[in-house]
């Protein structure tokens, strides 16, 4: 079941960035970061008080008081935990350049290989509390395929290195968003690892623009151009974020991150596939990309699993 819950939330983050980016051809980055996140905070906030308004009006048994495991205060979470949201802000901004400078393909194919490193790296040392999972020879043919099919997938490797190295971040902030909201999720519930990631992404976003310092006639321009954009463009980026950010913190937190990644990975790139077909556009690099990622996981988790001889 989790194999298959994988692949969708990739799907979904294929759908959300490609509301976001038509929200920032029409606003700016800096309107569609506001957005998202004022979205997904009151989306957030409705759940919340739906669950409050639940418990109250469900009748209690007997009049019976929660247990003290229910009560026991619990111990601190670690600084990073409270992060996601913070990274968050950071994907946000390195994607959006690099997308521009260097096209979706090579900015895509960058991506993946940062936050492929970034989980092996994860999981090799096991940071953040995580399980070790030392690097062993057996996987390096998988690895290789799945390196392999991001070079398929970039094409033409051009650009300037600033934004290649742009694009390299914004998979490895992908990377450490999801590790840092999944120990949160594992010790909080995910509702709380959600709801922690918007509110410190949302306060990111208001540091971000007080520092820019908008004039007002650059505010209500941008105002305007996220309402003129529908209701499809200024809230569904948001409300499909929030699920994303579930579902990864979730995934992350019951899977090795390298498999989460190339697992959310392979259904972001099945998603653009399906959208580059609707659109009348056949891209043979991608989907031969996708056919060697897909192909290297396999690999990889077979190997895995195999144990060495003595």
């Amino acid at each position: 079941m989790i194999f298959m819950l994988a692949p969708l939330a990739g799907a979904l983050i294929t759908l959300m960035n490609s509301l976001n980016s038509r929200l920032v051809a029409r606003a700016g980055s800096l309107a569609t970061l506001l957005t998202v996140h004022l979205v997904g905070t009151a989306a957030l906030a409705a759940i919340v008080a739906a669950r409050a308004i639940l418990r109250w009006a469900r009748p209690r048994r007997n009049g019976a008081e929660p247990s003290p495991g229910q009560t026991a205060k619990r111990g601190a979470l670690p600084l990073y935990a409270y992060l996601g949201g913070v990274i968050g802000v950071g994907t946000v901004f390195t994607s959006t350049y690099s997308y521009g400078a260097l096209g979706a393909s090579l900015a895509v194919a960058l991506g993946l290989i940062g936050q492929t490193t970034f989980s092996l790296a994860v999981d090799a040392m096991g940071a953040f509390g995580r399980q070790r999972r030392p690097l062993a020879w057996r996987r390096f043919p998988g690895i290789a395929l799945i390196a392999a099919g991001a070079a398929c997938m970039a094409g033409n490797w051009r650009g300037d290195l600033p934004a290649i190295a742009a694009a390299f971040l914004s998979g490895s902030f992908v990377g450490a968003s999801s590790v840092f909201n999944s120990r949160m999720g594992r010790e909080r519930g995910l509702l709380r690892a959600t709801g922690t990631n918007y509110l410190t992404g949302l306060s990111t976003a208001l540091v971000v623009i007080a520092f820019t310092a908008p004039k007002p006639a650059q505010f209500r321009a941008a105002a305007d151009a996220v309402l003129s954009a529908g209701p499809v463009f200024a809230l569904g980026g948001g409300l499909m974020g929030v699920v994303a950010v579930g579902a990864m913190s979730f995934l992350f937190a019951r899977l090795p991150a390298f498999a989460a990644t190339i697992l959310s990975f392979a259904g972001q790139s099945l998603c653009g596939l399906a959208l580059d077909a609707a659109s009348g556009i056949v891209n043979t690099g991608k989907i031969a990309g996708t056919v060697l990622v897909v192909l290297g996981l396999g690999l990889d988790m077979a190997l895995s699993a195999r144990r060495p001889r003595c």
